[in-house]
């Protein structure tokens, strides 16, 4: 995401600067502004009580390359790689965006809306992770770039195919999706960005799936942190740009208030420590302390049953236990008529829904998946409702043998659709007597 501001008319002037230093304040020209939710919330943002209006912030962000000098320029090819001694601003990156990531658990080939691509770096780990990627940013010089840079990275690494990657030249409020279109949406250093907070927010929670998650990396403001205010002046009277980030209270409310659940906090704590140092809290080992971050992850809760991570997700334990009641093999009239009982005894949810990536369905067949002897029942079927962790459901199952196979040695399996077969995953089938 680029900064924001107008390049015609700077509104960070060198006066208007002096004027934020000496109060405190921002006298930024209002146009158009966004209306601020009532609360008794006393301190949101670094810029709450004149905020810069949408329209010239986006011509800012849009002409935000122009305003860099030719390092600063090229910076936007080799981004996040840092040559300064102790490579700090490469190590903080990094860490930072794949501890968010981690803590986000999401499932196998989700689809990801990045807010704010900027030059395309973090686009790039997100492809080679396996993810289909949706970046949204204003420049359009920006955008070139991060096609360029996910091109070049994707030949030089040999990546299997296209890249799972769009880019929109848009900005977060102005467009549209689908409504539970995404697995997750990034804000990775861009929220103190987004100029209509509200908004976008909203926006955010209509775009998730139910149980999607948003994932946030961001500073953090509150009035006592003037080396924070005095950074972001500096920042915008270089460029004219908009750094306006949220006390932690605010982006709470503003969460909440959209919906979002499971609202957690996070301290930036990285490297390898000595065991003397294990004592210590972890506070001592924080480059950025909670009270001064907004790293942070919400999900919107699934309105079927609450949230429960996908069988796709496999930071979580997926297990089955299939035992059947009646039935088995017809070898006259090569059927198969089974009622079985299945429980779900891992920690994931069993989805019926077809949409869904991963959703569950039954299969007979012969033979392990991937060899040779492998033979499967033409028709799979459909779990006929979702399955919580702990519960259990009574399935009547109607299966036709192919007619190259033979009578015997079938077994019930599950399979979780593109992703995997539960037998794969050592999970107990159920064997199918003939009768």
């Amino acid at each position: 995401m680029t900064a924001l501001g107008n390049k015609g008319t700077n509104m960070f002037t060198k006066t208007n600067v002096k004027r934020i230093i000496d109060s405190g304040k921002s006298y930024i020209q209002r146009i158009a502004s966004p209306v601020y939710p009532k609360s008794k919330i006393k301190y949101k943002r670094f810029l709450t009580g004149n905020p810069v209006a949408y329209q010239s912030a986006i011509e800012a962000a849009q002409s935000y390359p122009a305003k860099l000098g030719n390092d600063e320029h090229e910076w936007l090819y080799w981004k996040p790689f840092d040559p300064t001694p102790g490579n700090p601003q490469y190590y903080r990156l990094m860490f930072d965006l794949l501890n968010i990531l981690q803590e986000m658990k999401l499932p196998l080939r989700a689809r990801i809306l990045e807010i704010g691509s900027g030059s395309g770096w973090v686009t790039e780990i997100l492809a080679t992770m396996g993810f289909s990627v949706d970046s949204l940013e204003p420049s359009a010089d920006l955008v070139k770039i991060a096609e360029q840079r996910c091109a070049s990275f994707a030949k030089h690494h040999h990546f299997p195919g296209d890249p799972n990657i769009r880019f929109h030249n848009n900005t977060l409020e102005m467009i549209e999706f689908p409504e539970k279109s995404f697995d997750a949406i990034l804000y990775f250093d861009v929220l103190h960005h987004v100029v209509d907070e509200e908004l976008a927010i909203r926006k955010s929670f209509q775009f998730l799936k139910p149980g999607g998650c948003i994932g946030v990396i961001d500073p953090s403001w509150h009035p006592s942190f003037k080396g924070l205010e005095n950074q972001m002046i500096g920042e915008m009277a270089k460029y004219g740009t908009l750094e306006n980030p949220f006390s932690t209270q605010y982006i709470d409310h503003l969460l909440s208030s959209a919906g979002f659940i499971k609202i957690e906090r996070y301290v930036s704590v990285n490297g390898l420590f000595k065991a003397k140092d294990l004592s210590k809290p972890v506070s001592k080992f924080s480059t950025r302390p909670m009270a001064g971050s907004n790293n942070m992850t919400a999900r919107r809760p699934d309105e079927y049953l609450g949230f429960y991570p996908s069988c796709t997700n496999f930071n979580f334990a997926t297990n089955a236990q299939l035992k059947l009641i009646s039935g088995g093999i017809d070898p006259k009239n090569r059927t198969a008529k089974l009622m079985v009982k299945l429980k779900n005894t891992g920690e994931t949810l069993f989805d019926n829904r077809p949409d869904r990536i991963g959703h569950v369905t039954l299969s007979l067949r012969q033979g392990k998946p991937g060899m040779p002897t492998f033979i499967e029942c033409k028709k799979r079927q459909p779990l006929n409702q979702l399955l919580i962790p702990g519960k259990s459901l009574t399935l009547e199952l109607n299966f036709d043998l192919p007619s190259n196979s033979s009578t015997s040695n079938w077994e019930l399996d599950m399979v979780s659709e593109a992703v995997f077969w539960f037998s794969a995953r050592d999970i107990k089938t159920c064997p199918i007597p003939t009768l």
